[in-house]
């Protein structure tokens, strides 16, 4: 039998809810990204695509190569803005998005083919327009 307020009781899930709701509060950001989660989306997809033509390239697979290429969000308008910025930034404003990416793509592009690296840049320009709209924050205890 629970008892009320155990550790295992539904009363305890409930604060630990509420304490959660608390500690990150609703920001604007925030509030556009959960209603409009397409910036997901559109990471998710690039980076599936980033997967599906390094696979195709460890196989040597030229048709699926050029599929996956082509298949990235390249009309993006976002992306499409965020590139000339993104490669004209210091080296200061681009440390964090490296960062984020060199966290999700550890690997450095191969030199089978050249649009690895292209469309590693355009994931780079993705991350730097949402971090220009909503800087990224690697520091769990920062407030």
């Amino acid at each position: 039998r629970r008892q009320e307020g155990s550790h295992f009781g539904s009363s305890s899930r409930a604060r630990t809810s509420q304490h959660l709701l608390r500690a990150r509060p609703l920001t604007p950001g925030r509030a556009v990204m959960s209603q409009d989660p397409k910036a997901v989306a559109g990471l998710v997809a690039d980076l599936k695509m980033l997967a599906a033509f390094e696979t195709a390239a460890d196989w040597r697979e030229q048709k699926a190569m050029d599929s996956a290429f082509s298949a990235l969000s390249w009309s993006d308008a976002g992306v499409k803005a965020a590139l000339p910025e993104y490669l004209a930034a210091s080296a200061s404003e681009r440390a964090k998005v490296d960062y984020a990416f060199n966290a999700m793509i550890p690997r450095p592009a191969q030199d089978i083919d050249g649009r690895q690296a292209v469309m590693h840049t355009w994931i780079k320009a993705r991350l730097f327009s949402y971090n220009k709209e909503f800087p990224f924050q690697f520091n769990p205890y920062a407030q």
